[in-house]
């Protein structure tokens, strides 16, 4: 018997090794496939590679269908088809189910959730209207001017601007929250306050903080930072003194969500949206917005284009040319 669940281990090291995938993606393909395997589990149906056929492929994708976006489902369906294509070059199966397998998945249109410009200016209000973020800048002079290289503890003033200054740096730059949670302190230059970063599929770019707010909030924090005295390359850590992770960021988000009334589920994703649609609505090239965003192809870059109907109707309003004109009569 050629157990999947085996044979997927000896897959994902496989990734990582010959293919150089990041972490995040070979995490993300271990749940695709421990997926797949419980749908064999709880359908009784056997782990043996081999006995995977295309109708346990369609039933496979109908089960998904029930629960899942098209786009999660053709992602879950991508990992397996790579996973058989692996055992196929490895000569461990000889029949490969994805060779006579079709399946037609069509994305419907789904406009990017993202805040609007009040919104996101709200957001931020709410983020910056705590008690804390009146001490954070004497204590920002008392370690200059007083040299303090280390804090005892680590202050709740740390904490706060540590999570203001990831919602600027997600707005300003656009960042995916894995590509933050990955930033050390080696990809950034302080010289043209840039970032080097590694996105998906290992596509690098340099991402720039232009937002003077955002510059200063990332400043006071590397201070604060300094001062508690961590030894770790990575630039957002933890109370715990650990690396941040994506599942962090995604509750400081949630926190400030909540304080700030706005109703729409708002996670660190949307603020890589509302960076995109407003550089779009505000005139911005595309291929600007493909560059910032570390996107592949521009196909990808074209949901943005879809802007809100109340956006086409204010754009006619203040430029149509038939209002330059003269009127008959007048």
């Amino acid at each position: 018997m050629k157990d999947i669940e085996m044979l997927s281990e000896r897959y994902l090291r496989y990734c990582s090794t010959q293919k150089g995938l990041s972490k995040n993606s070979i995490r993300n393909y271990g749940f695709d496939l421990t997926f797949f395997v419980r749908f064999l589990r709880e359908n009784n149906l056997s782990l043996d590679c081999t006995t995977v056929t295309k109708h346990i492929l369609e039933d496979y994708v109908e089960s998904m269908a029930e629960k899942y976006k098209v786009k999660t489902i053709k992602r879950k369906l991508a990992c397996i088809q790579s996973f058989y294509t692996y055992l196929e070059d490895q000569e461990l199966i000889s029949d490969n189910p994805f060779r006579r397998f079709k399946v037609k998945l069509k994305e419907g249109y789904r406009k990017p959730k993202s805040m609007t410009m009040t919104e996101m200016d709200h957001f931020l209000k709410v983020a910056y209207d705590d008690e804390l973020a009146d001490k954070v800048q004497p204590m920002i002079e008392k370690i200059k001017n007083e040299n303090i290289t280390k804090f005892d503890s680590m202050p709740l003033e740390f904490t706060w601007c540590r999570d203001v200054t990831i919602m600027e740096l997600l707005f300003a730059t656009g960042l995916r929250v894995a590509e933050l949670c990955s930033l050390r302190f080696k990809d950034y230059n302080e010289e043209d306050k840039s970032f080097h970063v590694i996105g998906k599929g290992n596509k690098e770019r340099f991402v720039y903080v232009e937002s003077r707010q955002a510059q200063k909030m990332f400043s006071d924090y590397l201070i604060l930072r300094k001062a508690i005295g961590i030894d770790l390359p990575n630039i957002f850590v933890t109370k715990l003194r650990t690396p941040l992770r994506t599942q962090g960021v995604r509750n400081i988000v949630t926190k400030f969500a909540k304080l700030s009334g706005i109703n729409k589920n708002i996670t660190p994703h949307v603020f890589r949206h509302s960076f995109a649609t407003l550089l779009i609505e505000s005139g911005v090239d595309i291929k600007y917005i493909q560059d910032f965003l570390g996107h592949s192809t521009i196909t990808t870059t074209q949901i943005y284009l879809h802007i809100s109907e109340g956006q086409k109707k204010k754009v006619l309003a203040a430029n149509h040319p038939r209002d330059r004109m003269c009127v008959a009569g007048q």
